[in-house]
């Protein structure tokens, strides 16, 4: 990696405390019922005073914003992000061989990729990727298509800008399990620059080492976990099942497993070695992710929706990190 830039919004979309209030008390189909829940949802969310709200959501335009408003929110974090990181690095828009884009919710024709190619005018070769659909795991997607790209074009520079529309996909209806979706994802976005040429090699800032990826996608439990649909009164939104958590879990588990032992020091290894003979009660699936340790890298998700996912792993609450994907790279 030789840059990362995270999206930093303006100062007035900055979701406080007395504007988060006025945002659910607007939706008046919402009774004392679903008030006290989404009061225990915010508050333990781990979203703070400096959180960021869509435009549209903090003006009252979430039930029917326009296609103009839903550029506008991709282009200011897509185009900040990219200025700044060509200025950053002194390389050019017309040395990127490789762009992959990744907005889950909004597929527009022409694609994103195209819009950003248009903007910098990039070359006509660059291989492009527009990738839809992908939710909390498309930054780690688009990373990893850049990476298999690496072994087939030497010499090259790559680029994944990951964001996501979430102005235009408010829930406005009264679902307990779609209403989560509304307090847990906040605005933000990121660009990530990287390459493969030995001469940037001491520019770089971060090298890849490993990459592990697992599909669940076969498993009904998982596919349904987290799916976009209409509620009973007709308003589209995603419903976060209690699913999420088991499937997230085990997902996480199986990584851990292939990684720890191509990431791991000697000395983990051995400290490894020691507590499988004194846990030898445990399972294997149990124990691994018990001494490793894990670096929860999903989208800013409630915290006690981590916590309960790294109680899952066996860790204590001081061992269980919560951050956002788009910021893990500012740190």
């Amino acid at each position: 990696m030789l840059a990362y830039e995270c999206f930093m919004p303006p100062e007035d979309a900055k979701l406080n405390t007395d504007s988060a209030a006025k945002i659910v008390l607007r939706n008046r189909k919402l009774r004392l019922e679903e008030l006290k829940f989404l009061l225990k949802t915010i508050v333990s969310s781990g979203i703070g005073e400096n959180t960021y709200c869509p435009r549209t959501v903090l003006e009252g335009r979430e039930k029917c914003p326009s296609l103009k408003e839903r550029y506008e929110e991709i282009d200011k974090i897509m185009f900040d992000t990219l200025d700044n990181l060509f200025q950053k690095t002194g390389i050019s828009p017309s040395e990127i061989d490789i762009l992959a884009v990744n907005v889950s919710l909004f597929s527009p024709a022409p694609s994103l990729t195209a819009r950003i190619i248009n903007r910098y005018k990039m070359r006509e070769n660059v291989k492009a990727f527009n990738l839809t659909g992908m939710g909390c795991s498309a930054s780690v997607v688009g990373i990893d298509v850049v990476q298999q790209l690496f072994k087939t074009y030497k010499n090259s520079v790559g680029i994944v800008v990951s964001t996501e529309n979430i102005g235009a996909h408010w829930y406005c209806g009264t679902d307990k399990q779609m209403m989560l979706s509304n307090c847990l994802f906040p605005s933000g976005g990121c660009s990530m620059m990287f390459t493969n040429k030995p001469s940037l090699k001491g520019r770089a800032i971060l090298k890849l080492k490993h990459m592990e990826r697992t599909q669940y996608g076969a498993d009904d439990e998982a596919y349904n976990c987290c799916m976009q649909e209409e509620d009973e009164l007709g308003y589209l939104g995603f419903r976060l099942t209690e699913s999420l958590m088991k499937c997230s879990a085990q997902a996480l588990t199986v990584n851990l497993q292939a990684m720890a032992p191509k990431i791991l020091p000697v000395r983990e290894m051995v400290r490894f070695f020691f507590a499988s003979v004194r846990y030898s009660g445990m399972k294997k699936r149990e124990m691994l992710p018990f001494l490793t340790g894990l670096f929860l890298g999903k989208n800013k998700t409630k915290k006690t929706k981590v916590n309960l996912l790294g109680g899952g792993l066996n860790f204590n609450r001081d061992r269980t990190l919560l951050c956002s994907t788009w910021r893990e790279g500012s740190y």
